[in-house]
């Protein structure tokens, strides 16, 4: 495997470590210990922790450990801010193409799960909506064809959702609907090709996500 792409998967490893709970933001650990519970050598690790310090994921304390990053304000707010950037120029590209299709089924999955929300578990229904979250703003983004902004966007969304699983406080199931309705007028303006309305409504849907997030 080329460095290139050990440092990849060292950073997948990070990043499913974060997902799945053997990482917790704030914690701080070795080497060693980081190189057991990713099932990476040292040699990769280190590779790898030059990528996770450059993305803000990692500090390197000397003769103390490395911090996982837990995700306070300044950290979230940088990564909506480019977040935003990078949709709201996405729309303005996806917009103008955007075919009837797409729009319907769109919308009729964002009403299944509203529906799903609204009657079923929490833990079932929220596994849904992560994956149509996601569905939504990466085809808007991949309207532009590059995939490295494509990869960046994908990373801002990762962070954002760790901070948002940090950060979670009682009422979230009504934190997932009013993001669906924010969805859903994102949809409406596309239906009616009316571009500027729809990054009206990205950013207003951007607004209401990082108050969500920093209000808990």
């Amino acid at each position: 495997m080329s460095d290139s792409a050990q440092t990849t998967d060292g950073y997948t490893r990070f990043r499913e470590a974060m997902q799945d709970g053997r990482l917790q933001p704030g914690m701080i650990v070795t080497q060693h210990e980081l190189c057991a519970l990713l099932g990476l050598s040292l040699s990769p690790l280190r590779e790898t922790l030059v990528l996770l310090e450059e993305f803000g994921l990692v500090e390197i304390r000397p003769r103390m450990g490395i911090r996982i990053v837990y995700p306070e304000v300044a950290f979230i707010r940088e990564n909506y801010q480019f977040r935003i950037m990078i949709e709201v120029y996405a729309l303005r590209s996806f917009g103008g193409n955007v075919t009837e299709d797409w729009l319907a089924n769109m919308r009729a999955s964002h009403e299944d799960c509203r529906t799903q929300l609204t009657n079923d578990t929490l833990e079932r229904a929220q596994e849904r909506f992560v994956r149509l979250d996601g569905r939504l703003h990466r085809e808007i983004v991949e309207a532009l064809d590059n995939k490295a902004v494509l990869a960046t966007h994908q990373r801002l969304q990762a962070n954002i959702q760790m901070a948002q699983l940090v950060h979670r406080r009682p009422g979230f199931r009504g934190a997932l609907l009013q993001t669906i309705d924010e969805h859903l007028a994102i949809i409406d303006a596309l239906e009616a090709r009316d571009v500027d309305a729809a990054v009206a409504a990205l950013e207003a849907h951007f607004r209401g996500a990082t108050h969500r997030t920093f209000a808990g």
